[in-house]
Formats: structure tokens, sequence, C-alpha cells
């Protein structure tokens, strides 16, 4: 296992992501706390900017109040029919 602060990430980052495809682990320490780099395999999904930025507003109006709460499944289909 290898541990780095995040300067010495900043000034070698392909040095330490290379080190991570390789399977070391790599933790970067810094004052807001400390990560461990882990590579993206290929069947897992990278959320885009645009679905981040929606699933925020989504919860912002769930948080709001402004959607409808279904609690079983008849609740939902007359939702759904009265669309």
């Amino acid at each position: 296992m290898t541990v780095i602060t995040s300067t010495q990430f900043r000034a070698n980052q392909g040095r330490y992501i290379d080190m991570a495809h390789k399977g070391e682990r790599v933790i970067v320490t810094s004052r807001k706390g400390d990560v461990e780099l882990i590579p993206v395999k290929e069947n897992d999904a990278v959320p885009s900017n645009s679905l981040l930025a929606f699933a925020e507003k989504v919860r912002q109006e769930v948080k709001e109040g402004k959607c409808t709460v279904c609690h079983n499944e008849e609740e939902l289909l007359k939702h759904l029919e009265s669309l």
C-alpha cells in the first residue's frame, strides 16, 4: 500500500493512477479526509455531469415536497393513470 499527500498526487498523477490500475492500493491523504484510488472497471457505470445535476434537482424537489408519494402499487397505478 502506498500513502501519499494530495500534493504528491498532483505532482505525479500518472504514476499513482498507473499503480492503482496495476492493483496496488494508493491512499491520498488531505485535510478533507483520505481517499483511495480505485480504477473504474469496464462494466462500471460512470454518471455524466448532466445526470448528476438532474439527480440533485430531483433530490431538492423531494426535499421541498414537490413530488407525489405513492405508498403502494395501487397508489402508483392510480397516479400513473391520472397523468
